[in-house]
């Protein structure tokens, strides 16, 4: 466990619920102390979508992503890079973890290219220059990153957070990748949490109709990060305190693991 680096998606109840934060954060402080390095991506959705509300902007998704116009990027990058970033940051430090706050633009960490125009400014990422995150595990700091990338004029482009994570959890060949989410892990028809997931497994399920919406880029991200030579992927329930803890610590069996 010594030297592990951690890549966490983090949102959802966990970022936004302030008791599950606080765990989180506590948490966060007690790993980091065991020599453990983690890079933290985080989401924003619905406080983008408030602010889109606020300005009279509809917010639309498509497979779980949100379809982006000028309008609603400059609205993204302002939410993600300001607001939320710097909310994470502060929230981190509060709890004595050593935080540093950046975005997929800085460094050049995060380029990406628009493969679906019906999506607008949403962008697949294409390359990874971990060296800032690396700069700052080194340092000591808690990289935390605000999921938005630079395309190839130097654009703003909206990078699904899931999307983002997984790919610098592969970059960084990470020990391990955790999405932190808001329900158990993947589930199967019935309701029922599904502990383990193969490619093979997780492509029956897109084809049932069981895994849709938001949860198709959290399978996605973990296979990609896999494929890149992240260890393991896990999608994990950020609605239980201490989570991350009992299962990075105690091996707890949480959530669905994603095997390659």
């Amino acid at each position: 466990m010594n030297n592990a680096k951690v890549v966490i998606k983090y949102g959802g109840h966990a970022m936004d619920k302030p008791e599950l934060c606080t765990a989180f954060a506590t948490d966060l402080a007690q790993l980091s102390s065991q020599d453990m390095g983690f890079v933290v991506v985080h989401g924003g959705g619905p406080q983008i979508s408030a602010l889109l509300a606020r300005l009279n902007i509809e917010s639309r998704f498509e497979n779980g992503l949100r379809v982006t116009d000028e309008a609603t990027m400059e609205a993204v990058e302002m939410v993600l890079c300001g607001q939320v970033n710097k909310a994470v940051v502060a929230s981190f430090a509060a709890h004595g973890v050593r935080a540093a706050g950046i975005s997929g633009r800085d460094g050049n960490l995060l380029r990406a290219v628009v493969k679906n125009p019906a999506l607008g400014l949403v962008g697949e990422v294409e390359t990874v220059d971990a060296a800032l995150p690396l700069c700052l595990l080194q340092a000591g700091f808690v990289p935390v990153v605000a999921p938005v990338a630079s395309g190839p004029e130097g654009q703003a482009l909206n990078i699904n957070a899931d999307t983002a994570a997984g790919a610098l959890a592969g970059a960084l060949a990470a020990d391990y990748f955790v999405l932190i989410s808001d329900v158990p892990g993947v589930l199967d028809a019935e309701g029922r949490l599904i502990p383990a997931l193969t490619r093979t497994e997780i492509d029956k399920l897109r084809a049932e109709g069981v895994i849709t919406g938001g949860m198709i880029p959290k399978v996605e991200s973990c296979l990609h990060a896999l494929d890149a030579g992240c260890q393991r992927a896990l999608i994990l329930d950020g609605r239980a305190p201490s989570s991350l803890r009992r299962y990075l610590l105690d091996d707890a069996p949480l959530g669905t693991v994603v095997v390659g």
